[in-house]
């Protein structure tokens, strides 16, 4: 708190009473105009170190904090014996993690070494001014993902239309990974809201961002988009047919139809796989069913007075999903 008074740009005020942060600095050079920082004190006599990097421990509070926050929240790690600091920005750590597949919800605690040039004198006089002004890539992502939960929230498909323009101008300036993020935070809401009339209308507006980025996805995006704990997303399978279709290669690359067979998925692995298969054909192809493809034990099965494209139609590819039997002695497709 001293370090932080005595610079001569900002302002440090305890925070006592409030939930998950010990303080907040508020940056006063060019004028105190509300350019904020909440700030969570973690002293040790000695922190871990090597010549190049400090080892932090960021507990589930800070995360879970940091995560509802919507000012930057950041993790001081203080050397009580040497009396220097470093920093962590929580926000950003979580967004890099989550690019990673990393998705920070299975342990209480995470430890983590972070550069050793990240102390609290430099962040004073660098890099904070920037992240309290809100000039960073992280606070972009993040305001895009706000905007788009309060579009998908209020069903507002105009809104949505909107959203989906001001990524396109927004994608040459940001980092695949946050594409990555952006895309695949589109998918999990449109998942969400897919049980109403409304929530599909949704969904399929914010289909075109896979169609347009889905060459930005990571393996984990792709996979996060198929699977839902021990079931799949119809909502995913459709952004999986859009990716089959826009960007095969670098689908394909992934080695889907083996994951879901190592997942017990498979229904999933069995669509991969037709796909894959037959790289030349797109979702239209599909209409009227797989014909005899068979893999990892299922075939489908024409469904008996129901004409199967009216189901394709309404359903998308989740409709082959639906007609699939288990067979033995077949030979995979």
């Amino acid at each position: 708190m001293s370090k932080i008074e005595d610079h001569d740009d900002w302002l440090a005020r305890s925070q006592d009473e409030d939930f998950g942060v010990d303080a907040e600095a508020e940056l006063t050079e060019g004028g105190v105009l509300g350019h904020i920082i909440k700030l969570q004190f973690k002293s040790t006599e000695v922190v871990k170190r090597t010549p190049n990097e400090i080892r932090i421990t960021i507990d589930r509070k800070y995360i879970d904090y940091a995560k509802s926050c919507r000012y930057p929240v950041i993790l001081i790690a203080a050397d009580l014996t040497a009396r220097e600091a470093w920093y962590l920005w929580l926000q950003k750590w979580i967004l890099e993690e989550r690019a990673k597949g990393e998705r920070l919800q299975s342990q209480d605690s995470y430890s983590r070494w972070i550069p050793e040039s990240a102390t609290l004198d430099r962040g004073l006089d660098e890099d904070w001014k920037n992240i309290a002004r809100w000039r960073t890539e992280t606070q972009l992502v993040l305001s895009l993902i706000d905007t788009l939960k309060a579009a998908t929230a209020s069903y507002d498909e105009k809104l949505i239309s909107h959203f989906v323009d001001l990524l396109r101008d927004v994608a040459p300036t940001v980092a695949d990974s946050s594409l990555d993020i952006l895309v695949s935070e589109a998918v999990y809401l449109g998942e969400r809201i897919w049980g109403t009339g409304e929530g599909l209308t949704i969904s399929q507006l914010l289909f075109p961002l896979i169609r347009e980025f889905g060459g930005k996805l990571s393996k984990q995006s792709v996979i996060e988009m198929g699977q839902r704990g021990k079931s799949y997303s119809r909502t995913g399978l459709s952004g999986l047919c859009i990716l089959y279709d826009e960007h095969f290669d670098r689908t394909s690359s992934y080695g889907l139809p083996d994951y879901f067979v190592e997942q017990e998925l498979p229904e999933v692995a069995y669509y991969c796989a037709l796909r894959e298969t037959f790289p030349e054909k797109k979702y239209l192809d599909f209409m009227l069913g797989p014909g005899d493809f068979t893999f990892g034990g299922l075939r489908f099965v024409e469904p008996e007075r129901e004409f199967f494209g009216c189901k394709y139609a309404n359903r998308g590819p989740s409709a082959i999903l639906d007609y699939l039997e288990i067979i033995s002695d077949v030979a995979d497709g």
